[in-house]
């Protein structure tokens, strides 16, 4: 059946667009040029790629191609849509002089010198005196990652069922691990476990770490083999509906070595502390000290040597993080983190154990619900 075109933007996307056009009338902007895709999607719920948004005072504009002609008609009807033939930064400077923008705002993180230096020869050659000084192109910082990170009651539904299915994924892929099956054979089968239940694909590369691998914070799986008595790290989410999940479970194959008991009981100790301290008012930087003190004082400190938590929503890694050097800001309702302690014993192994938190009006809500004492995560 074929899917039906939207003839109109949804109410939902109507106030995220109000809470935009309200941020370029302080910064003084006449248009904002939407360059990141989640930041396209989060305004318009299009997909596509390659394209480019133009959200103005009263239109909202989409540059793209004949390949998501039929999608952008399917996603998000109500655009106006510009099918480019050749360049983008030729469109482009075509759209910003047909709706008259004079000064026009750029995600300086997301748009290349080469994109930006494109549209400025771009701009000159359509002027009418061959000049780009009618158009000030605007490098701005965070803009839409500042808007993004307070979720709305649409996106905190959709990162609830991401989660959801991240958990059945692993409870699955958790029945079927057995010694001598190798790292990668395990996360292709985490992804399809993923899939399966709905995802659209796993929310980052999965890290499956077998041994002493665990040891290494980002690691990407390889050929290793589950070994007994050894830990296996899993740090996996699912990306439904264009939003995230991130979740890690440390299990423990076969016996566990009176360190490795040590150090997951200190990890599970500051996780929790650290989630029993959210809630809205508190700052990133108290959350992140919170959980270190726990580390610390047991004597692993210079063994945690990443943040506690970021953000999470259409990218895996949003605002606010929670680290302690990084910027401090207050935690308010409809932030949706992860608390993700972790200690790496070089050579021997790791462990980190992280859940998904909403910050609520009165405290907060843990979205995961897989168990994670030592014993839980233990199998014979």
């Amino acid at each position: 059946m074929a899917e039906v075109a939207v003839s109109r933007a949804k109410a939902y996307l109507k106030a995220r667009q109000k809470r935009v056009r309200d941020a370029m009338a302080k910064l003084g902007l006449d248009g904002l040029l939407l360059t990141h895709p989640p930041d396209l999607a989060y305004l318009s719920n299009f997909t596509g790629d390659e394209s480019i948004g133009l959200i103005t005072e009263r239109e909202f504009h989409l540059v793209t191609d004949f390949r998501f002609r039929e999608q952008a008609e399917i996603e998000a009807g109500w655009l106006k849509v510009t099918m480019r033939e050749g360049k983008m930064a030729d469109a482009l400077a075509g759209l910003i002089r047909g709706v008259g923008a004079k000064r026009l705002g750029f995600e300086s993180n997301n748009m290349t010198f080469g994109q930006v230096h494109a549209l400025e020869r771009a701009l000159k050659a359509s002027g009418d005196k061959g000049s780009a000084g009618e158009v000030e192109l605007v490098p701005l910082e965070d803009v839409m990652v500042n808007i993004r990170k307070v979720k709305d009651d649409t996106e905190i539904g959709l990162i609830r069922e991401s989660v959801k299915i991240a958990e059945e994924a692993f409870t699955s892929l958790r029945e079927h691990i057995e010694v001598g099956q190798s790292e990668n054979y395990l996360a292709g089968m985490l992804v399809m476990e993923l899939r399966s239940r709905g995802a659209s694909d796993a929310s980052f590369p999965v890290i499956l770490a077998a041994g002493a691998n665990s040891s290494l914070p980002h690691y990407r799986p390889g050929e290793a083999l589950v070994k007994r008595d050894q830990p296996l790290l899993i740090d996996w989410g699912a990306l439904y509906k264009g939003y995230c999940s991130d979740l890690t479970r440390t299990l423990s194959i076969g016996r566990a070595s009176d360190k490795q008991k040590k150090i997951y009981k200190v990890c599970l100790e500051a996780q929790l502390a650290a989630i029993a301290f959210l809630r809205p008012g508190v700052t990133t930087q108290q959350t992140d000290t919170v959980a270190r003190d726990v580390i610390e004082r047991a004597g692993f400190g210079e063994m945690f040597g990443h943040g506690l938590g970021h953000g999470i929503g259409r990218d895996i890694h949003e605002l606010p993080t929670m680290r302690k050097n990084g910027a401090d800001e207050e935690l308010r309702p409809g932030m949706i983190v992860t608390v993700e302690p972790g200690i790496y014993l070089p050579g021997e192994g790791g462990v980190r154990i992280e859940d998904d938190v909403l910050i609520t009006h009165s405290g907060c809500e843990v979205l995961s619900s897989l168990p994670k004492s030592f014993e839980d995560c233990h199998i014979e």
